[in-house]
């Protein structure tokens, strides 16, 4: 059943009708390394069928494969509409240890070209732009272990040279909500325009949409520090919020509902890594519905999926099941059972 869904979602992808939820269900596939044969073989066909191009020996299959599952980028390619038709891309994106964005049809190498791994075009665009940039709604990882999620029409973006070296330093445009994890020697700075929040490790959300013309840093979790390059306007703990004006940088300081002002999040189902137990809770909380596992080995596997679309019950527990590779039904009081050998 694995290889059908696999084979079935790669090829949505290829023929570009593949939905955001699918592209996590292919993402979780393929970090398991069951199907590194297949898509060099998949490779391999599509180079066939366009012509001009040359088939690809066993050692150059091998080669691309290794490229694209070593690749350190981060950022979501979308396939192309408008492809060559002596030319086919292929680029693998990696989000580091957690999640992985296939995409096919975007040119990375041509044939008789030197092997992609050591081209002076990608280690030239490496040390010319060494920014990385995210936009939309996604869960992004840092190298440090801390966790941003970002809200609808929002970025982030970091120097990936410099950042945690001596501190760890993003800009954000939009709202985001941010979970660092404790470096007393490395402080975390968000810029947002003049404003600049600084912490050791702790959980906070900024609101910094430019038609609000202010920008609102919220506790959650441990203490924060706002201000900008010339002072700090205060110290904020949880249930505190500082609003500042963007363009005075008058400031107030506030008790809130830190809860009330993140909802936001409560649209979105994050399972970052974590074990069935704990993933069913989460979907169970989430959608006010009871669910039991039939095994209790189905607890010990584990998943990595986003939801950020307010996706319905259902979907979410057909993506859930392929990629644990378990079946789930309803009971007549309408609780849900999934079935399944679970993992070791």
């Amino acid at each position: 059943m694995h290889q059908k869904v696999f084979e079935e979602l790669l090829e949505s992808y290829l023929q570009n009708t593949i939905s955001e939820v699918e592209k996590e269900q292919l993402m979780e596939i393929i970090r398991n390394g069951m199907h590194d044969d297949f898509i060099k073989e998949k490779i391999t066909m599509l180079l066939q069928e366009n012509k001009g191009l040359d088939p690809l020996d066993t050692q150059k299959s091998d080669s691309i494969l290794k490229y694209i599952l070593s690749s350190p980028s981060t950022k979501v390619i979308p396939i192309s509409e408008k492809s060559s038709k002596k030319t086919i891309r292929v680029i693998l994106s990696i989000a580091a240890a957690i999640t992985i964005l296939f995409a096919i049809r975007s040119v990375f190498f041509y044939t008789n070209t030197p092997d992609p791994v050591k081209t002076a075009t990608s280690e030239t665009a490496e040390e010319v732009n060494p920014v990385l940039a995210f936009s939309g709604k996604q869960l992004i990882h840092l190298t440090d272990g801390s966790t941003i999620l970002l809200n609808e029409n929002s970025s982030i973006e970091y120097n990936q040279n410099t950042f945690n070296t001596k501190t760890r330093e993003v800009t954000l445009t939009g709202e985001a909500y941010f979970d660092i994890k404790r470096n007393e020697t490395k402080p975390f700075i968000v810029h947002t325009d003049k404003i600049q929040t600084k912490v050791l490790g702790t959980a906070f959300n900024i609101n910094a949409y430019s038609k609000s013309g202010k920008i609102e840093v919220t506790v959650t979790r441990g203490k924060v520090q706002v201000g900008d390059v010339e002072k700090v306007y205060g110290v904020i703990t949880p249930n505190q919020q500082i609003t500042v004006n963007k363009n005075t940088l008058d400031h107030t300081q506030n008790t809130v509902n830190a809860e009330a002002v993140v909802e936001w999040k409560s649209k979105y189902l994050i399972l970052d890594n974590i074990n069935m137990e704990e993933a069913i809770a989460l979907i169970s909380q989430k959608y006010k519905v009871p669910i039991t596992l039939s095994n209790e080995n189905i607890k010990n596997c584990r998943i990595t999926a986003s939801f950020l679309n307010d996706e319905d019950l259902d979907h979410i527990l057909k993506v859930v099941c392929s990629v644990i590779e378990t079946e789930y039904h309803y009971t007549k009081n309408g609780a849900i059972v999934l079935e399944g050998k679970g993992c070791e």
